[in-house]
C-alpha cells in the first residue's frame, strides 16, 4: 500500500496482494492491530480552535466492524471493504488524521441505548480521500461525554471526484508492495 499527498488529498493505491488473505483472516489481523498498537491512542482534532485529543478504545474497535451505523447510516460493501483494506494495510493513522471540523450536535438520543445515556456531544470530522481512483468523504465521530474525547466511530462515503477538487485526475496506476 501506498499514500500520497495531491493537493490536500490522500490518495491510496491498496496493494494488489490484498486478494491472497479471506476476509476472516483481515478481520483477525485488524482486530490485533487494535489491541497492540492502535487502542490507547489519541488524535488530534482541532475544534473551535482549540486542540482536542480523542482516544482510540474497544468501542472505536467496535464500531469499526459495523457496516450498518446508527440511525439508519450505512456503508456501502465498497466502503466498508476499502475502509477495512486501509487498516489491513496499515494506514488507520493517516486515514484518521488531518481531517477538519465539520459540525458539532447535542445528543438529541439520551436514554435511546446505553450509548447515549450520558454523551454531551457528537463532533464530526471529515476530509476526502482516493483510494485505487475511488473518491470518499471520511467521515470521523468524536464522542465528547464529561469533558472526555472519544473516536466513537469513522465511515466512508463515495463522492464525485469534480465535487472536492477540480484539478485532481484519478489515476489507474497501482503500486506493488511487497
Amino acid at each position: 500500500m501506498s499514500m500520497k499527498k495531491v493537493g490536500s488529498i490522500e490518495v491510496y493505491e491498496l496493494d494488489e496482494n490484498l486478494d491472497k488473505y479471506t476476509r476472516k483472516e483481515r478481520e483477525e489481523y485488524i482486530n490485533e492491530l487494535f489491541k497492540q498498537e492502535y487502542q490507547g491512542k489519541e488524535i488530534s482534532y482541532f475544534l473551535n480552535g482549540e486542540e482536542i485529543k480523542a482516544l482510540i478504545n474497544k468501542t472505536t474497535k467496535k464500531n469499526f466492524f459495523v457496516k450498518k451505523h446508527s440511525h439508519g447510516q450505512k456503508e456501502s460493501s465498497l466502503e466498508f471493504n476499502t475502509r477495512q483494506d486501509i487498516v489491513f494495510s496499515g494506514d488507520y493513522e493517516n486515514l484518521i488524521k488531518n481531517s477538519q471540523y465539520d459540525k458539532s450536535s447535542k445528543d438529541n438520543y439520551i436514554g435511546f441505548s446505553k450509548n447515549h445515556t450520558d454523551s454531551n456531544e457528537w463532533h464530526y470530522f471529515k476530509k476526502s480521500i482516493v483510494c485505487n481512483g475511488i473518491v470518499f468523504d471520511v467521515i470521523i465521530d468524536v464522542r465528547e461525554r464529561y469533558g472526555k474525547y472519544i473516536l466513537y466511530n469513522i465511515k466512508l462515503k463515495e463522492v464525485d471526484y469534480p465535487t472536492i477538487n477540480r484539478g485532481y485526475t484519478p489515476t489507474s496506476s497501482v503500486s506493488n508492495i511487497s
